[in-house]
Order: structure tokens, then sequence, then C-alpha cells
């Protein structure tokens, strides 16, 4: 048995699939009753019982759920991004290892490097704080990955630690006060909003990742698990700017695209070094 958390979400929905198309049994957790061809723990994960029956009779945790937004939304909620995240995390780890859980993986976050670094090797991830349009949130993944590791050193946990940075396709919310930058650049063009406003000054960098990407690069950790982070990442580098100009030209719109620089880029240069994937777990990005 495979739990999933998160596995109605975007990434977890994707990996669900595969391995229910593998012939893995699956379960999943939800707040509310859903209907589903795999099984279904309904409670909330920052409680301790709502993770002890979910890991039981599990062999594998893939820990995908979190809270979290995109960039605007995020600042907002600051608390919540913390507490939340830190709470199922600690409370599913824990019910884990009394379950005697085979293998688990903690999905971390490109969140948790410095907000001065530009290319994001896994070893400098502690030099300096989170970048604070996301400090909170890469303050909570930082955590994440500290109990995990603590656990493979205390209990022998076999753990694995994977970083994505960016990833995108199909299912992704595209809910505007919550999105993500593709979505929600998609959402807005398609929906026909002129021009097309993109916050910040357009030449911040980032690296996206294909969501079927995540999840082989994700499988391949799991299979090493050994409390060592690498990063699941793209080796290409997008501008904003460019990403708003292509999707505007790709969804066939005439639209001008407008940057505001009063309003918040986050990081200026986001882009994961993919060495330590590509030596350790034999993984690059496909698209």
């Amino acid at each position: 048995m495979i739990l999933v958390t998160g596995a109605f979400g975007f990434i977890g929905s994707h990996l669900t699939r595969t391995l229910l198309a593998e012939g893995a049994a699956v379960r999943g957790v939800s707040r509310r009753e859903r209907a589903a061809e795999f099984g279904v723990v309904v409670g909330d994960l920052t409680h301790p019982d709502t993770c002890a029956r979910a890991v039981e009779g599990v062999d594998e945790v893939y820990h995908l759920a979190a809270l979290g937004w995109g960039l605007g939304e995020n600042q907002k909620y600051p608390a919540q991004l913390l507490t939340q995240n830190v709470l199922m995390s600690t409370h599913l780890l824990e019910a884990a290892r009394r379950a005697g859980v085979k293998r688990y993986l903690y999905a971390s976050s490109s969140s948790v490097y410095p907000g001065h670094a530009e290319v994001l090797d896994e070893s400098i991830a502690w030099d300096a704080p989170p970048h604070g349009s996301e400090e909170t949130f890469g303050w909570a993944k930082r955590l994440g990955e500290i109990q995990a590791r603590a656990y493979f050193k205390d209990y022998g946990m076999k753990v694995a630690i994977v970083r994505p940075s960016n990833p995108y396709g199909p299912g992704d919310d595209a809910d505007p006060s919550r999105a993500h930058v593709i979505p929600s650049l998609l959402h807005r063009v398609r929906s026909g909003e002129s021009p097309l406003v993109v916050w910040g000054s357009g030449r911040a960098v980032r690296s996206f990742i294909f969501v079927d990407d995540v999840v082989r690069g994700m499988r391949l950790a799991m299979e090493r698990a050994d409390a060592d982070p690498v990063n699941l990442a793209s080796p290409e580098e997008t501008r904003i700017g460019d990403l708003a100009r292509m999707i505007v030209e790709l969804c066939g719109r005439a639209v001008e695209v407008r940057f505001d620089p009063s309003r918040p880029e986050g990081h200026p240069r986001k882009v994961p070094s993919v060495k330590k994937a590509e030596a350790k777990l034999g993984f690059r990005a496909a698209i």
C-alpha cells in the first residue's frame, strides 16, 4: 500500500495515476468525502489521529500535501503557511515511524534556498535565510527537511528528500488569486485580459519543470532514500517576460504585455543545479 498525501492536488494526482496504472494499491487523504478509484482517509493532516489512520498498513509514503499558493497569496498568510505545513510534516513523519513504514518521501521546495543565491546548488541551502517573498514557506520546508534527516539518522527510516522547482502541467490550479505563474497567465490570457499586466519587471528568471518529470524524479529518489536532498529541475532558464509573451502567442491572442515594477516579482533568478540529480539518480528532465 502506498500513501500519497496531496493525491487530489496537482502533482499528487499525476503520481497517483502513474501508481494505479502500474497496479499499485494507493491511498489518499482528504478533508472531505470524495469518490475516487483508490482508498481515501477523511481528515486533516495537521491532526495526529488523521496521520495515524492514514499510514495504517502502508509500505511507502509520498508526502506531497502542503499549504501554499502563488506569490501574492503566500505573502498574505505567513503564519498559516508556517504552522500548518510544519504540523503536517511533524505528525505524519512520526505516525509513519510508529507504523513501520518502509520508505518515506518528503517533497520540499526550491523555496528553501537563500534569497541572494542565483545558482541553487543543494549544498548552499543553509547559507542564508530564504528570499523574503517566500520566507515562511521556505522555513517550513527547511524544518521538514531537518525532521526527515533526523528520523533517518535516529531511527534508520529510509527517507528521500526532493526539491522540485516551479512544476507546471495539466491540472494545475488556474485560479488567479492562488495560481503559480504559468497557469495564472494562461487563465488570464484565455479569459481575454487586455492588456496583460505582469507583476514585476519581467526580468526575473525561473527554471520550470513539467509535472511528469517531477513524478519520475520522485520515484527515482524514493528508490535511493538516503535523506540527501536533491533538486528536481530543468536546466532551461526562462525570463518571466518571455514566458508571458510566449503564452500570448501560443493562445493566438493579440494582447499587449505590460509590466508593473511596483508589484513584487520574488527571487530575481531561481535556477537550481541539476548536477546532483543527474549523478545520483540518473535523472534529467525529458521535457
